[in-house]
């Protein structure tokens, strides 16, 4: 007997993949390995990994599997804890979980592969939402037999063996191919009847195989004899399929009848022809359903192998991806660049420039990683300590603090300012976008020399901090053209070299590099104020006086 219960942990998630798993019952049927190794006779030679997306225990993988073959991939809603294949020569690597919960994963690391053995559960409805992949397929002829609709079965869903022939094609490589049963019956109506609602996938099988009976219920109805000696004689209209496709086969099949096996002769299209060419894809697929085996487990509740994607270790932040977040398509790599460029620094490092705490903090708070508890605290303790570090022992005249200004994404315009020929750029009581920047410069000057005192050219290099604003308002989201202010002792000499560093509208960097001077910031605009040490941390700043007044006190003493 091939039919066993399933397993009562997976009820609920089963009754969940398909609107009528309910009422087909709570058993399964395993396909004998002797049915098995027949039919694969007509698979390819080259069988470096094989794929089964309704796997059970792994008959139908051990069957099509040679001395040649690499690994054996399969997933199956059940864990089939306990079953096992006698003769097993190959390990299964199994992803536990519903297909049509796997298949999103299994599209979003760009899983592929060279070959598909499926003897998917028959006259399952599956719900259409959880595969709408299928309808972004690269093969057009998947798009489109996704789309049919057959009529009486629940709105939203598809039958579990057309579900399950799409899925294998779209993930098919150029040569990938396999084989399918199925009911012949479901089979003629919606896929070979005139006007069947899923013909178009017909120009992909290249072999149509017509067993009588049904070879998987345990029951003794067909005529196995030459291949198992134990399932006698018993006539019965009932026929079972086994559909051969191609994804690069286009031009529909050859219908054989049991127990003649399809001639490869007519499988047309790319195909391997070289076992180096296997192998490499192998070890690839390999990779890629590792990946979303470890999502899959993480489901399920297990231990993530990579906890978090940002972590503290020895005061350094240390950074990684999950292999299935390495392959995932949706994860922006300019994001990942991102990440990894904060590894191996520590909190406090990262802190000190504007640009990189706010790099920290974005990366850290806003996208999405998994990031360690631990290191978020850190992170938000260097900041405070940074602050109380930066606050000036007294308050600052305007001039002064200048030098906190980058702090500030605005400014406010509290006098009108006008350009050299008169046009008012900045209006008083509007905001303006601000950015700071520190550019390099070179000055040439004239010196004697040491040894000979006769006098030589000499170029000065350095930094200096330049401000910018924009002549849009704040609110506007777009800068415009940026106003560069700076020393006035900069923009006026003749021998210092100052880079166009504003950003202009198509990148029209003519004009000064200089507009306007600090003195002309602190004169129309409104500069922050910035906190002294006794706002910031009042509490020790108290104590640092009472400390000073001890220290005075033995000093007069």
């Amino acid at each position: 007997m091939q039919k066993t219960s399933i397993n009562p942990e997976i009820l609920q998630p089963m009754f969940e993949a398909a609107a009528n798993a309910a009422e087909k019952g709570q058993s399964q049927f395993f396909t004998p390995l002797p049915f098995g190794r027949k039919l694969a006779e007509a698979l390819p030679r080259h069988r470096s990994a094989i794929v089964d997306l309704n796997c059970g225990a792994g008959h139908l993988l051990q069957a099509a599997a040679t001395d040649k073959t690499l690994r054996l991939l399969g997933a199956d809603i059940d864990p089939c804890r306990g079953k096992s294949v006698e003769g097993a020569t190959l390990p299964v690597h199994r992803i536990t979980g519903d297909i049509s919960r796997l298949f999103p994963l299994l599209k979003e690391v760009d899983f592929t592969a060279n070959l598909f053995v499926l003897n998917p559960p028959w006259r399952l409805f599956l719900y259409r939402e959880r595969l709408a992949a299928l309808a972004e397929s690269d093969l057009p002829a998947v798009r489109m037999a996704f789309q049919g609709i057959e009529t009486g079965i629940p709105k939203g869903t598809i039958d579990s063996t057309i579900a399950m022939l799409l899925m294998a094609l779209d993930l098919c490589t150029l040569y990938g191919e396999g084989f399918l049963i199925a009911n012949t019956s479901t089979l003629q109506r919606l896929l070979f009847d005139p006007g069947a609602p899923h013909s178009v996938i017909a120009k992909h099988i290249w072999a149509h195989l017509i067993v009588p009976g049904n070879p998987m219920t345990g029951r003794v109805d067909c005529n196995f004899q030459h291949i198992n000696h134990q399932l006698p004689q018993l006539s019965t209209p009932f026929h079972t399929s086994i559909l051969y496709f191609a994804r690069d086969h286009t031009t529909g099949p050859k219908t054989f009848h049991w127990p003649n096996l399809p001639d490869r002769v007519y499988r047309q299209g790319a195909e391997i022809r070289t076992a180096y060419a296997a192998e490499d894809h192998a070890a690839i697929a390999y990779e890629y359903w590792q990946a979303v085996r470890e999502k899959a487990s993480e489901a399920l509740g297990h231990k993530p192998k990579v906890p978090w994607n940002l972590w503290l270790e020895a005061g350094v932040i240390h950074t990684a991806l999950s292999l299935f977040e390495k392959h995932s398509k949706k994860i922006d790599k300019r994001e990942v660049e991102r990440l990894y460029a904060l590894h191996g620094k520590a909190p406090m490092e990262l802190v000190l420039q504007r640009a990189s705490r706010d790099e920290l903090l974005r990366v850290a708070e806003q996208t999405g990683w998994r990031v360690q508890p631990e290191l978020l605290a850190a992170v938000k303790h260097a900041v405070q300590d940074y602050q109380a570090e930066r606050a000036p022992l007294y308050p600052l005249p305007e001039i002064q603090r200048l030098g906190y200004l980058d702090e500030e994404d605005t400014i406010e315009c509290k006098q009108d300012l006008a350009d050299p020929t008169g046009r008012v750029v900045f209006h008083q009581g509007r905001r303006y976008p601000l950015r700071t920047q520190t550019v390099s410069i070179t000055r040439q000057v004239e010196r004697p020399n040491a040894f000979t005192g006769e006098p030589e050219d000499l170029e000065y290099s350095g930094q200096e901090l330049a401000f910018f604003i924009g002549d849009r308002l704040a609110e506007a989201g777009d800068p415009g053209d940026e106003f560069c202010f700076m020393d006035a002792k900069l923009r006026y000499d003749p021998n210092t070299e100052i880079p166009n560093a504003k950003r202009v509208k198509d990148n029209d960097q003519s004009g000064a590099a200089v507009d306007f001077t600090l003195q002309e910031l602190c004169a129309h605009f409104l500069i922050p104020d910035v906190p002294d040490v006794a706002t910031v941390n009042p509490t020790g700043y108290e104590r640092h006086l009472g400390e000073l007044g001890v220290l005075e006190a033995l000093t007069a003493g």
